[in-house]
């Protein structure tokens, strides 16, 4: 018998070193390889610790109710067999002194995940690493040619009918993936340092796999509700006058909106927790007028330190040691938008309290959320563009980590940081984090965005893969810049991207500066109307919205979500990359070409409710769609119901509505609970929520709408229905 039991840690070993395997529950195992009989540390991307399964030792096998474990004497190769007698997971090579492991492409029709990739959504037959990079400094604009992205994400799924697995590689250093492009019949996986550790998650379905991997890396917490209505924001809104106007406007044209961002030009000279005493003098009165008239504001901290001598942040963070070092003992020094700059150490808990006080007077002058950039990190002065690999962090204990083993956990380190900071000066409030740079385990602190997209068709269209693959990679709240980050956004471009925005999580309009101007009203009133039209749809499903973000804080399911993750035994549906789900039973079907006024639609099994006619349509077909500018075509699986907000002129999200409307598509039987809360506090933690349980029955055209309040901790507002029957 090759596999011994410790406790709760079973350990094989041969002369290249140990295989330590650990059941993480009963669908998630563990495969830790090294050179010493302990079993490694896991990165702090993992949450969860290993539990007590019921598990039988047959020689080298190791058997579980869900799966059988072998592992082969000589290589310590590792063979998952399924309870069908199948296998799930099979060794050609285990290397590590290179830390490679190959396995055998065995059932997979589709490959996902692997967090912000340019790509479609099928990654089977291609190939990726895993860096975080600045890609702006690398490329001009953001391309499938170069893998190159903000965030490092090793965790991918396999897909086919009625199986699904997971992989997640807990290894923070750089790491390689190849799904089968290389070699037809293998994937791999590899890291250009630390140990060979990865957990293997057993579905079958892709919800449970999605379920159990942000059970091991954590789940969001859930946000507030005026985070999910609409953000306004451009590099950079430079003076407190042209806000104020940016929000008079809104406003005016009666553009619902939440939420405003001042980003580099608020500080003094590029100065992180300072504000331009001339641009935004009276920065606390400034606050308090866009409170007023509805806008929370959200300002950018980026990692980078000016090095200036009375800058009290630099000399702080120098006297005591905070930031990253050269090997030689020096503070290291790059440039982002200061220059020079010095990085703070985050990997160091003390370091990060104190970044968390110097929140303190901002949060104290009214800013209610932060968005942490530029922090791969950035720098300006490498080839590399980020810190060189051999510069030194401290961990906790005093030991030495080279820059290389930390790099991308750095933004994820620091957002960690940041939410300390809301916790501690806004502890009645939910926070709100917007990062660009992710590790797995991220979305336990903040929201994520793309980076800087450009204002390219192309680009809109791949926002949608990125949101998909993220979403499955446990990151709910993400999005990408509406219309465009660089290059100027045509009006039927914004329209259409509008569109889609208005059904992804997070809904930003964000610009760069020098290029045209991007609010809605800077275009003609037919675009005006239209982008204003779908801003109100988002405000219409808001309590929806935040319905799926409860469930996504209570089970890791992403509120947007792609074809196959409710229709796993169609593959049709898995190489759709231009249609969504949001939640169950609402499909998304954007137009994303110029001047196209129709196209081509996937129905997959069941009825479907034509949003906008009415008309139903019996699935497991295409069909063509009319779809002029001011149509997104959205379909209703019968069976749904969608609760619909009240929405009349609405400016802001109101966090207690006052009326709902149910809105049940007949045709299917239906399950839907409707979760309340106060949308800003944690009073939710102490029962101050209720939830509302609607049940019809499948009659096509008269169902039966049945209502039963399961608690009531929070005050309900008036609950109307309107039925949509089969009509044709």
């Amino acid at each position: 018998m090759i596999i011994k039991k410790n406790g709760n840690v079973y350990t094989a070993r041969n002369p290249q070193g140990f295989l330590h395997i650990l059941f993480y529950g009963e669908r998630i195992v563990r495969f830790a390889y090294n050179d010493n009989p302990g079993v490694p540390p896991s990165t702090d991307a993992v949450v969860a610790g290993p539990l007590e399964i019921i598990a039988r030792l047959r020689n080298n096998e190791l058997v579980t109710d869900l799966m059988t474990i072998t592992v082969d004497e000589e290589s310590l190769a590792v063979k998952i067999t399924g309870p069908d007698g199948l296998v799930l997971s099979e060794d050609l090579d285990v290397n590590m002194e290179q830390r490679i492991i190959k396995k055998k492409k065995l059932w997979e029709k589709g490959i996902y995940g692997n967090g912000e990739k340019y790509c479609w959504i099928n990654q089977l037959g291609s190939s990726t690493f895993n860096y975080n990079s600045d890609v702006l400094f690398h490329h001009s604009i953001q391309n499938p040619l170069s893998p190159d992205m903000h965030t490092s994400i090793p965790f991918y799924i396999g897909v086919a009918p009625g199986r699904s697995c997971g992989i997640y590689f807990d290894n923070s250093h750089r790491t390689d993936f190849d799904f089968a492009k290389t070699d037809p019949g293998s994937i791999s996986f590899q890291a250009r340092g630390g140990n060979l550790d990865y957990y293997f998650i057993y579905g079958p379905s892709v919800d449970q796999v999605v379920s159990s991997y942000t059970a091991l890396t954590g789940r969001p917490d859930l946000q507030r509700k005026c985070f999910l209505g609409y953000h306004q924001s451009r590099y950079s809104y430079e003076t407190r006058e042209e806000i104020l106007a940016i929000a008079g406007n809104l406003r005016k044209h009666n553009i619902p909106c939440d939420v405003l961002y001042l980003d580099i030009a608020y500080m003094d000279a590029y100065k992180v927790f300072t504000v331009h005493q001339e641009r935004f003098k009276d920065f606390k009165v400034l606050l308090k007028q866009l409170r007023e008239m509805g806008f929370v504001v959200v300002v950018i901290i980026n990692p980078g330190i000016k090095v200036e001598e009375g800058y009290r942040v630099y000399e702080e963070g120098r006297d005591r040691g905070y930031f990253v070092k050269t090997p030689q003992g020096a503070v290291y020094q790059g440039e982002v938008w200061p220059k020079p700059a010095a990085y703070p150490d985050f990997l160091r808990s003390e370091v990060r309290n104190w970044w968390a006080g110097l929140h303190r007077e901002l949060l104290e002058c009214g800013v209610e959320g932060i968005w942490n950039d530029m922090n791969e990190p950035t720098d300006f002065t490498q080839e590399i563009g980020t810190l060189p690999d051999e510069m030194v962090h401290l961990d906790d204990g005093g030991h030495v980590r080279p820059h290389f083993e930390v790099h991308n956990f750095y933004g994820q380190l620091q957002t960690r940081a940041t939410r300390e900071a809301l916790e501690k000066f806004r502890p009645d409030q939910r926070p709100f984090i917007l990062t660009r740079a992710a590790f797995s385990g991220s979305q336990r602190y903040s929201a994520l965005w793309t980076g800087d997209n450009a204002s390219t068709w192309e680009h809109l269209e791949i926002s949608i893969p990125m949101m998909l693959n993220l979403g499955l990679s446990g990151f709910s709240f993400s999005g990408a810049d509406v219309g465009g980050y660089r290059g100027d956004c045509s009006g039927e471009l914004l329209v259409r991207w509008t569109q889609v925005g208005a059904l992804l999580p997070y809904f930003r309009n964000h610009s760069e500066i020098g290029t045209a101007r991007q609010e809605p009203w800077e275009y003609s009133p037919e675009i005006l109307a239209i982008t204003r039209q779908y801003i109100n749809l988002r405000y219409s499903l808001i309590t929806y919205y935040y319905n799926l973000m409860y469930e996504s804080a209570q089970t890791g399911t992403p509120a947007v979500r792609p074809l196959f993750y409710h229709f796993q035994d169609d593959p049709l549906t898995y190489n759709i990359s231009d249609q969504f789900l949001l939640g169950p039973g609402v499909m998304v079907c954007p137009v994303l070409r110029p001047g196209v006024d129709r196209r081509q639609v996937y129905l997959p099994e069941g009825l479907w409710h034509d949003y906008w006619s009415g008309d139903v349509y019996s699935g497991g077909r295409y069909l063509i769609y009319e779809a002029p500018l001011d149509i997104l075509p959205l379909f209703i699986k019968a069976g749904t119901i969608i609760p619909h907000d009240a929405v009349v002129d609405a400016v802001n999200i109101k966090q207690s509505p006052e009326r709902l409307i149910m809105h049940c598509y007949a045709g299917s039987t239906a399950l839907y609970r409707l979760y309340l809360d106060d949308g800003y506090s944690f009073g939710y933690r102490q029962g101050q929520y209720s939830l509302v349980a609607f049940t019809m029955d499948s009659n096509p055209f008269k169902p039966v709408l049945l209502k039963k309040v399961i608690t009531e901790g929070y005050p309900l507002p008036v609950l109307d229905s309107k039925i949509y029957p089969v009509n044709n």
